[in-house]
């Protein structure tokens, strides 16, 4: 039962995700065709700023999600509806005011990103069309996030691959054909968003679930409980972005323009790995949310180390296929020699530091759903910050450039064995808690009229609706 639960939510969530990568990596495959290394090297330097997009998201979708999925499990769903409603009106404000600004200071931010000499305006012209559709772009992944925690994983994952193949047909017309160049990648993928959305909305026009679209109160509250649930998924994409970005700079730094472009053809390879691995996460999210909603943490923890195990699998299985036809797979992207061989070795770094950054993301998730987003943010600051800052001023002046490759392995190792300590602590915990009441997490809410409540009949995941 159990097995079959994690692969109903789990499969569907890793194939969406790894789908959406495809809207990177197939940007990263025309615009090396269509516009050349050049391009490829601007839009890696834009790159943390679209990444910080999806942090936005994420502190609404997971936050917002897990609540929803806490509110199910305690039979509280005129809570789950509300929380929904919120985090869509509030997401959509913010994406109409970063629209808003991309617009008038496009340029200002590609610099401030590192976009200088002739990258300058291809940066500027890639992020200021991207920008034009930050609503739907922050609307994509929080709504097939919902949906998913609302019982519709499979169709989920059909609006992730609906707008993927918007975002491939419309990247080769307008590179190619048309001759749009970065400007027309960055539309493709904006119009490749909207077609997420506008398929996610199957789920309330059929009415499939418990959440609803309609008109809300915002409550400030609500608000800051959402936004503290989902910190820890902010931090970890924003984390991503600053190692990225510090990467850049001392790339840049210490290599020159060919580090920037091996640089960006890993991570248009990586993002594949990276979103396979998010999906695991976001699959077993809902599972554990939701057993912790019931007053059964046991489960939860039954899921996460399911969770661990299939991000080692993943992991390792793109280390492996990297290693051997890495070469034939980064030819896709580069052709110099010389940006081909370094990519390799620096591929070959970074996914060694994958099968730690899986482990670590799973406990982020799983510290989120049992509510307990202050460890997640610990855990956060030290992956992507503190111990990639380090690396980045040590590292290099032992191993020269090697250090740069090498300081993702040091931080993930250093974060996983914080990570390790968290949730074995958190374990311990939830143990006494259950102990001695029934809603673990009641005190730490420190409100039991909207504490999730443990039914003595707990409703299972299997009878709640199901997509197509």
């Amino acid at each position: 039962m159990i097995l079959r639960r994690f692969a109903r939510y789990v499969v569907p969530s890793v194939v969406g995700s790894a789908v959406t990568s495809l809207y990177l990596v197939v940007d990263g495959v025309f615009i090396a065709r269509g516009v050349g290394e050049t391009g490829v090297a601007a839009v890696t330097l834009v790159l943390p700023l679209t990444m910080a997009f999806v942090a936005i998201s994420m502190v609404f979708s997971v936050g917002g999600a897990s609540l929803v999925s806490i509110s199910l499990g305690s039979d509280d769903p005129d809570r789950a509806v509300s929380i929904f409603r919120q985090s869509v009106c509030a997401l959509m404000i913010i994406g109409a005011v970063f629209s808003l600004v991309g617009a008038a200071f496009a340029d200002d931010i590609a610099v401030a990103l590192g976009a200088t000499g002739r990258l300058r305006l291809p940066a500027t012209e890639y992020m200021k069309y991207y920008m034009m559709f930050t609503v739907p772009v922050l609307l994509a992944m929080a709504l097939s996030t919902f949906i998913r925690h609302d019982g519709s994983p499979r169709l989920s994952m059909r609006s992730m691959l609906w707008g993927a193949i918007t975002n491939i047909l419309l990247d080769y017309v307008f590179v190619f054909p048309l001759k749009m160049g970065l400007k027309g990648a960055a539309i493709a993928t904006g119009l490749g968003q909207l077609v997420t959305v506008l398929a996610c909305m199957r789920h309330f026009v059929e009415r499939r679930g418990v959440l609803t679209i309609g008109g809300v109160r915002i409550r400030a509250r609500d608000i800051k409980e959402i936004v503290l649930l989902g910190i820890p998924s902010f931090l970890a994409e924003v984390s991503y972005s600053v190692l990225m970005y510090m990467h850049n700079i001392e790339i840049a730094g210490r290599v020159g323009e060919i580090g920037v472009t091996a640089y960006g053809v890993v991570n248009y390879i990586n993002n594949l790995a990276y979103m396979a691995l998010l999906g695991i996460c976001q699959g077993i999210q809902p599972l554990m949310s939701y057993y912790y909603g019931c007053g059964k943490p046991e489960e939860s923890r039954k899921y996460r180390r399911l969770g661990i195990r299939a991000s080692m699998v993943v992991s390792v299985s793109f280390l492996v296929i990297c290693f051997v036809l890495g070469k034939p797979i980064i030819g896709v992207f580069a052709s110099s020699p010389g940006v081909v061989s370094l990519t390799y070795t620096i591929l070959n770094y970074t996914n060694v530091a994958y099968i730690m950054l899986g482990m670590n993301l799973t406990y982020q998730a799983y510290l989120q759903s049992v509510y307990m987003p202050r460890r997640a943010n610990i855990i956060c600051l030290l992956r992507g910050f503190v111990f990639v800052k380090v690396g980045l001023a040590a590292l290099p002046r032992l191993l020269g450039n090697a250090g740069i490759w090498a300081t993702m392995i040091l931080s993930e190792g250093l974060t996983l064995v914080v990570a390790a300590w968290a949730g074995a602590a958190r374990h311990r915990d939830l143990a006494r808690a259950v102990d001695a009441d029934c809603t673990p997490h009641a005190s730490e809410r420190g409100r039991s009229s909207t504490s999730p409540r443990c039914p003595s009949r707990p409703r299972d995941l299997e009878s709640r609706p199901q997509s197509a």
